[in-house]
């Protein structure tokens, strides 16, 4: 079963890889993106679609390309993962989409959608799909629960979403590496899982920050409670994209608790996300009110390395200054 290494792969691949093993499937991954593979698909996905779904075109078209053997490649449709809250519509209607294009495998139906049935009903129907009994479909559920629940707690010891899935992918023990660097400063860096840690579209922003001399941090690293309790904006507005919810969500801990815990705030955004360029808006408000140095970066396929990499430098060289400036401060003040 091919699995493309994009969208969703980036949030749930520990998840997906023990289930369908469990239930006897040999799993083919896609290589990590690259410039064929979001030339392709840039060349397949129409002008509106936002990067991340042309990537995801790219990544399918190698797998149809290279792996013409393949029984079924996994698209699973994400409706609602919390009940008060959708998924992009774009990601609802993944599987209709991929499914007509030329050549392509079957797909294996796998809904998530608690608004209308559990996730142990899916995945019993997926099993069912693969020949395999209702006992065995939950046993390999269970399986793949306990070990999502691991991992997730390796990320919030600190771990990186990009160490931990390259453990996952060599079945490799959640070990901690080394820190070589020391941290002058500490960013949160925010977005969906596909923008922050796919590598050559976001050309490799996190590195690019440590080579800085920052400390990142993601949701991942977050505490769970942090995510359990829904982020009322007003009366009037209420926003109901999970992810969008789950940004907001961290936000608003350092915007209460938090605030001296980071020394600022950059937002990944892909362009032409609608939900992420409107909470962007809210979210530069909060931080000019508490006083956070705030940064959004908004990325596709034209996005060039040496201005991404002026803006990091200027803005993390300024938080560099004021950090400075207000120890000085503090040390004259306490003579």
């Amino acid at each position: 079963m091919g699995i493309p290494r994009a969208l969703h792969y980036f949030r749930y691949f520990p998840f997906w890889k023990r289930l369908l093993e469990k239930l006897n499937v040999e799993i083919v991954l896609t290589t990590p993106t690259n410039k064929k593979i979001v030339e392709e698909g840039v060349r397949h996905g129409f002008g509106e679609l936002c990067i991340p779904i042309k990537i995801y075109y790219g990544h399918v078209f190698q797998l149809i390309r290279e792996h013409p053997d393949l029984d079924y490649i996994f698209v699973p449709r994400y409706v609602s993962e919390v009940k008060d809250t959708y998924f992009c519509p774009k990601f609802l209607s993944l599987p209709d989409i991929i499914k007509i294009l030329p050549d392509c495998p079957k797909l294996l139906n796998f809904e998530v959608n608690v608004k209308e049935f559990p996730l142990s009903t899916s995945v019993i129907e997926l099993g069912k799909q693969l020949g395999k009994s209702q006992t065995t479909s939950l046993e390999a559920y269970a399986a793949a629960k306990s070990y999502f629940e691991e991992y997730h707690k390796f990320l919030r010891k600190g771990a990186s979403v990009i160490h931990a899935l390259r453990l996952v992918v060599r079945d490799r023990p959640f070990t901690l590496p080394k820190r070589t660097k020391k941290s002058d400063i500490r960013f949160l860096l925010l977005g969906h899982s596909y923008n922050v840690f796919d590598t050559y579209i976001n050309l490799d922003f996190q590195k690019k920050l440590e080579d800085q001399g920052v400390e990142v941090i993601t949701l991942e690293n977050l505490p769970e409670k942090l995510f359990k309790i829904p982020v009322i904006v007003n009366n009037k507005l209420r926003n109901y994209w999970r992810h969008e919810e789950e940004i907001m969500q961290a936000i608003r801990y350092f915007l209460i608790e938090g605030r001296d815990e980071i020394d600022g705030v950059i937002f990944l955004i892909s362009f032409a996300c609608g939900p992420d360029s409107i909470i962007s808006e809210l979210i530069m408000r909060d931080m000019k009110v508490v006083g956070l140095p705030f940064l959004d970066i908004i990325m596709d396929e034209h996005s060039g390395e040496a201005g991404l990499l002026t803006r990091i430098e200027s803005f993390t060289e300024m938080i560099k200054r004021k950090k400075r400036k207000l120890e000085l401060s503090k040390g004259i003040k306490a003579r």
